[in-house]
């Protein structure tokens, strides 16, 4: 009987085993020479809002900084939670990145079973901008400020109704933390999109709205709309005739503040120094003339501040937004 010999499989295997013991270990990814290809900046929601315009004037501008393509894609559905999760679950290498919006806290606020904790499973870059939310009335509605339209509402629960940007959103939770703090009731009706519930409320098809404020502006500048109040602790630059919600002397106002804010984030594992990279880099553009232009032409407000900013906002959003879900018993659909 003949024998075959092992010998040639173990030197085989002996080689193979030396080569991976002494081969090279390829170099691991450091800021030094962060980046060396094409960046993917995901937006969750679609193109033309607030959200992806901000994203298109960053994404730009660190292309032209570091000489490699910021590719932004829009990935969209379920609030922003398909994008959101898309990006928690890519490598941890700095060459995607998102940029998102506190959809994020009210999606966390109204459901404990999303795919992702966004608490947990991304680093935050840092926050970049906000646009405050503007209350918003047709021109038939008699009241011209948030005190009257107040008195108004507790006079009459139900009889008007508000509009939103979508269920479950920045604009419909705003209103609903308005109305748990003075006790009025008015009835949601929500909207895919701030353009289209700005619309009806100039066609009259609809008495009120929660919109982002850079939406609405344009009409009340025609006279179509009346700007009732913005929902930001400060009045804004894009329309600094119209006062705040705090400055309504409403009691019951006094500390009220809600905006939608912007942040750039990155999957949990990123390397510090990338992302720390990434965070100088972005703060820089964002205190150029020229881009302070540009968000102030597209009804944006500068909100330049660090990824531990970012992580707080984030948190007491969440916090803030829970509770306004069990007032108003928000679920998802």
């Amino acid at each position: 009987m003949t024998r075959t010999s092992n010998k040639p499989l173990i030197s085989r295997a002996l080689a193979l085993g030396l080569l991976l013991v002494f081969a090279p270990l390829a170099p691991a990814q450091t800021a030094a020479d962060y980046p060396n290809k094409p960046i993917r900046m995901v937006v969750p929601f679609s193109a033309g809002g607030a959200t992806d315009v901000m994203a298109r004037l960053i994404g730009q501008k660190l292309t032209e900084s570091w000489g490699q393509q910021v590719i932004v894609e829009n990935r969209i559905g379920a609030g922003g939670n398909i994008g959101m999760d898309a990006v928690s679950k890519a490598p941890a290498d700095g060459y995607t990145i998102v940029l998102m919006n506190n959809a994020a806290a009210t999606n966390a606020a109204m459901s404990a079973k999303l795919p992702f904790d966004v608490t947990r499973d991304f680093a935050a870059i840092g926050l970049v901008a906000s646009t405050p939310m503007m209350l918003i009335a047709a021109p038939a509605v008699k009241a011209t400020n948030l005190r009257e339209l107040t008195a108004y509402l507790r006079a009459n629960p139900g009889r008007y109704s508000y509009a939103s940007c979508g269920l479950g959103g920045p604009q419909h939770f705003a209103t609903e933390l308005y109305k748990s703090q003075t006790g009025v009731f008015i009835v949601h009706a929500p909207y895919r999109g701030c353009a289209q519930a700005v619309a009806d409320v100039v066609g009259g098809q609809i008495e009120l709205a929660m919109v982002s404020a850079n939406v609405a502006i344009p009409h009340v500048k025609t006279g179509k709309l009346k700007a009732i109040a913005l929902s930001a602790k400060s009045r804004t630059p894009a329309a600094p005739e119209t006062p705040t919600f705090r400055e309504s002397g409403i009691a019951g106002l006094k500390d009220y503040a809600v905006d939608v804010w912007y942040g750039v984030m990155a999957p949990a594992g990123t390397p510090r120094d990338i992302v720390a990279k990434l965070g100088t880099e972005v703060r820089r553009i964002l205190d150029a003339p020229d881009m302070k232009q540009k968000m102030a032409a597209a009804g944006i407000d500068s909100l330049n501040g660090d990824g531990n900013e970012l992580m707080s906002l984030l948190q007491a959003d969440i916090e803030t937004f829970r509770k306004v879900v069990k007032f108003a018993g928000i679920k998802l659909e």
